[in-house]
């Protein structure tokens, strides 16, 4: 039972891995067989990307409400939620034979973007890491890019043995039965879960009565630090840091659907640029798994100037590349591109310096809530931009975007809340204690010997006379 309990953090860092990998990895799937579903559901390819759309705008609206959802119906159950959806939005697709279908599945899918998947894997690692969830997370996003590389891979060998229709299903499939697994298995129940459940089992205490040793520890747990996110919306770090997110989302969602027409549309061969962007998706995976203990001991602003200085400086590489052609100079473009990878974890680094634990997992929501918006826009932006003004100014416009997310996320930090809870909590901590020389003394003499007794209470303690002296009882006959 002990070995189990020391696992389980462990395991529910696995259970997430998989259940993301499934989940989101599942779009991947699908883009790998787009010409197939275009010609399965008889329609264009305008019409097709329409869905994609839909999704990320719901994804956007279910973040609204998602961060009151995830905290009220508790993270591992969103996780599972998230789960079923996934897996009728594979069926649905399988059987479509026209866009509505197409229309339906996405719109689902944007929901459980919102409540299933980042935020509420993210809610649950917290529960289980604390303030090491940022490390966690980034080696959680790391396996999980290894693992959709490995459904891609799956896929395209099952391509030559059965249609698309049957690849689809076969991956429903998958996504419950490991979903499930993952979930009620290597998850289980959340430390949250477990003492909601003790609390409401635990006999009814008689007026007087000394808590119970349980009930006394959960009482005296320290709560996290910082403020929720009804106190957070009062301030200007919040809209900041969404705003932030949004245009966060630009380059890595821009290059991931426009770098291939990059390279193809300056003289690549569409081959050799879909073996650029495989080895992309490697280097951001590997990126991924150190990504979390490399930025908690760089801290977040410094690994956001990383992150999006070093896209930028890619750019002008891929920019450079167009005018002369050299190799090295395409795959190091490539490799600093890819430190836009660990964008995911950003939310992760920032909500404890912005905002605290406190509500960690609903400002979390409301966070990725504006890196799905960011998504929805790029897609027509960009590909607006690249249709007027050329392929190398679409790039340079994410570049752009990235550097202005830099200077916002920076910007919060300024106007963070929680430096404001820091400096009268310093002030308190700053002034001395009573030493147990100055407490109020009880003297007896006893023989030729006197004594002199001395009980100290903390300031801050809420702790009654009553509770100390049944407390000091109680630890002196359980050492009898």
């Amino acid at each position: 039972m002990d070995a189990t309990k020391n696992r389980r953090p462990a395991m529910a860092a696995v259970g997430c891995a998989i259940i993301l990998a499934t989940g989101i990895g599942s779009t991947s799937v699908l883009n790998a067989i787009t010409p197939l579903l275009i010609e399965g559901m008889g329609t264009t390819v305008t019409d097709y990307a329409f869905g994609p759309m839909l999704a990320t705008i719901f994804a956007f609206v279910g973040s609204l409400i998602g961060a009151k959802f995830i905290t009220r119906i508790g993270a591992r159950k969103c996780l599972l939620i998230g789960t079923v959806c996934v897996t009728v939005v594979l069926c649905l697709i399988a059987t479509a034979t026209n866009t509505v279908l197409w229309y339906v599945a996405n719109v689902i899918n944007g929901v459980v973007l919102a409540i299933g998947a980042h935020a509420a894997a993210a809610g649950v690692l917290a529960e289980h890491y604390g303030p090491r969830t940022p490390s966690v997370f980034g080696v959680v996003i790391g396996v999980m890019s290894f693992l959709v590389a490995g459904e891609v891979f799956v896929e395209s060998l099952m391509l030559g043995a059965m249609d698309y229709r049957t690849i689809v299903y076969v991956f429903a499939a998958a996504v419950l039965v490991l979903g499930l697994f993952s979930n009620l298995v290597l998850i289980g129940k959340l430390p949250s879960e477990r003492a909601k459940g003790a609390a409401a089992s635990a006999p009814e205490a008689a007026p007087g009565d000394a808590p119970a040793p349980e009930a006394a520890g959960a009482e005296q747990a320290e709560e996290p630090a910082g403020i929720t996110l009804h106190d957070a919306l009062r301030s200007p770090a919040l809209y900041l840091f969404f705003l932030a997110m949004v245009l966060a989302s630009f380059p890595i969602n821009g290059y991931s659907a426009y770098a291939s027409y990059f390279f193809v549309g300056n003289g690549m061969t569409a081959s050799f640029a879909a073996t650029l962007l495989s080895v992309f998706a490697v280097i951001v995976a590997l990126i991924s798994l150190v990504s979390g203990t490399v930025s908690k001991k760089l801290g977040a602003s410094v690994t956001s100037v990383i992150i999006f200085v070093g896209f930028a400086a890619g750019v002008f590489l891929m920019v450079t590349w167009t005018s002369n052609g050299a190799l090295p100079i395409a795959f190091a473009s490539l490799v600093l591109c890819a430190l836009i990878g660990p964008v995911q974890i950003l939310p992760a680094l920032f909500i404890p310096q912005l905002f605290g634990m406190k509500d960690y997992t609903s400002i979390n929501a409301f966070g990725m809530g504006g890196f799905y918006l960011g998504g929805a826009a790029v897609f027509v932006i960009v590909a607006a931009v690249m249709q007027s003004l050329g392929f190398n100014m679409g790039f340079i416009v994410l570049a752009g975007c990235g550097v202005a997310a830099l200077v916002l996320f920076l910007l919060a930090i300024a106007t963070s809340p929680i430096k404001r809870m820091k400096k009268p909590q310093a002030a308190r901590t700053a002034a001395p204690a009573p030493t147990p020389e100055d407490a109020p003394a009880l003297v007896k003499k006893i023989g030729k010997t006197t004594y002199k007794v001395r009980v100290h209470f903390s300031q801050t303690s809420t702790e009654t006379m009553s509770d100390k002296i049944k407390r000091m009882l109680k630890n002196e006959i359980q050492q009898m």
